[in-house]
């Protein structure tokens, strides 16, 4: 298997509900409560914090812009709990966040993964037509910096915040494409984004590709789905290679288009408590399936391939997925901005957590960088013949 990587949608799963902590700035300087009365909040600590706020006062050479050391120390706290994760997002960054997840944004068109132990940000996809598509841009191009930001230093929902905010039209990329650098001015569309794609093969097996699971997903996969029956459609290939997942409730509500009644994808915290999703049934799949995955098919597309298994409905094709069985919940504030904590494990129908491990699919085909042909493509192409 090939390195994995962690993408910010991924590690996006934009649930919201209320934080119990306050956080309040008074004359410029950060005062933290909540309701446990446990550090940071202890005398000591805060006694430091006015210590360091005191040295810089007198010390540093340099303006400080107090709303700027405000952000560090909140991001600061949630690093310092060990979840990689686990975030602090400014008004402005969580705005940027959401709208990634709606699906519709003002960027450049390209899907992003952060390699978990080299930090580096890799280019795993590029939507077509997009101002990245046409400044040359491809998939596997490693992204190195974004103006003066450098992507190995920065968190990847900062990376693509860099890229989608900021009043200037343009940005200025440094990539590496087969070990050569390139650098490219792209500039910045308000793009909707294409997550779902679709044409019918030889012998009438419909191919329908995912690419993301946004707000749109759902939809645009009906869409797709119900054309490709119109044309007589005899078997389904869905391709959820490299797509780094997204949104429990687009995965859900895309699955219950295909399957039989029953759970989808079930949750569970620490303390116990369980949140289930369920379909109702009322359109199962009756035609042979098969679902392509791959090392980058990850959490949202993994609760997609982990209820096809369970529920038999389809043959998995591909390599071992990426092995991400971890939900993460955003905590807005009224001010705009949010915390983003890992807060549960998710299970598939049959009670397995994958997270870790991933889901190995039924039929097991590597594709090597020097691939002549998809020959993941070709078998599911030829399981499905079979069947016919």
């Amino acid at each position: 298997m090939g390195e994995k990587r962690k993408t910010g949608f991924v590690k996006g799963l934009v649930l919201g509900i209320a934080l119990t902590a306050v956080v309040t700035v008074a004359a410029g300087r950060v005062r933290i409560f909540t309701q446990t009365g446990t550090a940071p909040t202890d005398e000591r600590t805060q006694q430091k914090i006015r210590l360091i706020e005191d040295l810089i006062d007198k010390n540093y050479l340099e303006d400080v812009d107090e709303a700027s050391m405000t952000d560090s120390m909140l991001k600061g706290l949630l690093q310092g709990i060990g979840d990689d994760y686990a975030d602090y997002y400014t008004k402005d960054e969580y705005k940027e966040i959401l709208s990634s997840t709606q699906g519709d944004y003002r960027g450049i068109g390209i899907i992003m993964q952060q390699s978990e132990e080299t930090n580096e940000v890799l280019v795993v996809g590029v939507y077509k037509d997009t101002p990245a598509d046409k400044a040359g841009i491809k998939a596997g191009d490693m992204l190195i910096q974004v103006d003066d930001i450098l992507c190995k230093e920065t968190a990847l929902e900062r990376v693509a915040a860099a890229i989608k905010t900021g009043e200037a039209d343009t940005v200025h990329l440094i990539l590496e494409r087969d070990s050569e650098s390139y650098e490219v001015d792209v500039t910045k569309e308000d793009i909707q984004v294409p997550v779902v794609g679709s044409e019918m093969l030889e012998e009438q097996i419909g191919y329908i590709q995912i690419t993301q699971f946004t707000g749109l997903t759902p939809q645009q996969f009906a869409e797709h789905y119900e054309d490709l029956k119109k044309q007589q459609m005899k078997a389904l290939i869905i391709d959820l290679r490299n797509n780094p997942g997204g949104l429990v409730d687009s995965a859900v509500d895309t699955l219950c288009q295909i399957l039989p009644e029953g759970l989808v994808v079930y949750m569970q915290t620490k303390d116990g408590t369980k949140t289930e999703y369920s379909c109702d049934g009322e359109t199962p799949i009756d035609i042979p399936m098969v679902v392509l995955v791959n090392e980058y098919s990850a959490s949202a597309s993994e609760i997609f391939a982990g209820a096809v298994h369970d529920y038999g409905v389809g043959t998995l094709v591909g390599t071992t997925t990426y092995g991400k069985g971890i939900v993460q919940k955003t905590f807005p504030f009224t001010d705009g901005s949010a915390v983003k904590m890992t807060i549960a494990y998710y299970y598939t129908p049959s009670g397995t957590c994958i997270h870790g491990e991933g889901i190995e699919p039924d039929v097991k085909v590597e594709l090597p960088q020097d691939a002549q042909s998809d020959l993941q493509l070709e078998k599911a192409l030829e399981v499905l013949k079979k069947q016919l």
